[in-house]
C-alpha cells in the first residue's frame, strides 16, 4: 500500500478514535438523556411521548452506526 494512503488511514483513525468516538458518545448519551426527561414529564400526553420516544431512539440508532464505524476502521487498520 502506498505510504501515503497508509499516512491518511492512520490520520482517520486517530481523529476517529480521539475526537469523534468519544464526543458521539457522549452526546448520545445527552440525547437518551433529553428524551428520557421529556419522556418522563410528558405526563401521558402523545406527542411528548413520542417526541421522547423518538429522541431516545434517534440517539441509539446513531450510537450504533458510531459502533459499527469504529468495527469498520479496525477492520481497515488490521
Amino acid at each position: 500500500m502506498d505510504p501515503d494512503v497508509q499516512q491518511l488511514i492512520g490520520l482517520v483513525a486517530r481523529w476517529y478514535w480521539q475526537l469523534i468516538l468519544p464526543a458521539g458518545t457522549i452526546l448520545a448519551g445527552v440525547m437518551i438523556a433529553y428524551g428520557g426527561i421529556i419522556y418522563s414529564t410528558s405526563a401521558g400526553e402523545p406527542t411528548k411521548v413520542g417526541k421522547g420516544k423518538e429522541f431516545i431512539f434517534g440517539a441509539i440508532t446513531g450510537l450504533i452506526l458510531l459502533l459499527t464505524a469504529a468495527l469498520i476502521i479496525r477492520a481497515i487498520i488490521t
